[in-house]
């Protein structure tokens, strides 16, 4: 079904930016990478400002058989034959939205560092969980740092696949690599180089490098 999708470097866009112009077009740039999932986070946006700017990346998305995550949301997500959804941990939300939803759609959930709860959340038929923050990162205020155990754990215990972020960029993301998660998330380590493109082609050969 989905799972194909849920693999390799996973891009999400960063909460703040200057121009909607230039945000879109870097976004556009990296979905015609070789990437199969793209989140868009807009977590300070209008309702109008969301919506136009989730039209044009599902439109790509499409053209690029890349599956569009939409960061919360889940009433504007229905309006979608396809988009996904990733949600921050609430044991109450998984199940709500699986049964809303359905059971096409691919539905991620933060889990931090609990194991407790992503077995919660594949007993309540998520599609993915994912684990952080693994570093120090700028973009929550108060997060948890996940430690490396807890992804080899997972990784022993889940059945649905995994997916580590927080902190990771190009100079620590071997660290994250070699722990075998089925998706690597990242921010500003794509969206806060000079080069997004250039980042993210050196990211994804650095994870094609190991055999997952």
């Amino acid at each position: 079904m989905y799972e194909k999708y849920l693999k390799g470097i996973y891009p999400i866009t960063p909460n703040e930016f200057v121009s909607d112009k230039i945000f879109v077009e870097d976004c556009l740039r990296v979905i015609n990478t070789d990437i199969s999932v793209f989140q868009f986070r807009p977590k300070f946006l209008s309702y109008s400002r969301r919506n136009r700017i989730t039209d044009l990346l599902y439109r790509e998305c499409q053209l690029n058989n890349v599956k569009l995550i939409l960061n919360d949301y889940d009433d504007e997500v229905v309006k979608y034959d396809d988009i996904g959804i990733h949600i921050g941990f609430d044991v109450d939300k998984i199940k709500n939205i699986r049964n809303k939803l359905g059971g096409d759609r691919i539905i991620g959930i933060s889990c931090y560092d609990s194991l407790g709860n992503a077995r919660y959340c594949e007993e309540n038929k998520a599609s993915y969980v994912s684990f952080g923050s693994m570093y120090k990162t700028n973009n929550k205020v108060n997060y948890t740092l996940c430690n490396k155990n807890t992804i080899k754990k997972a990784k022993e215990f889940l059945d649905i696949p995994i997916c580590v972020i927080g902190g990771i960029n190009l100079q620590n993301i071997r660290e994250q690599v070699i722990l075998k998660p089925d998706m690597i998330a990242l921010i500003d380590g794509i969206f806060n180089q000079m080069n997004s493109i250039e980042s993210i082609n050196l990211l994804l050969n650095e994870f094609k490098n190991e055999e997952i």
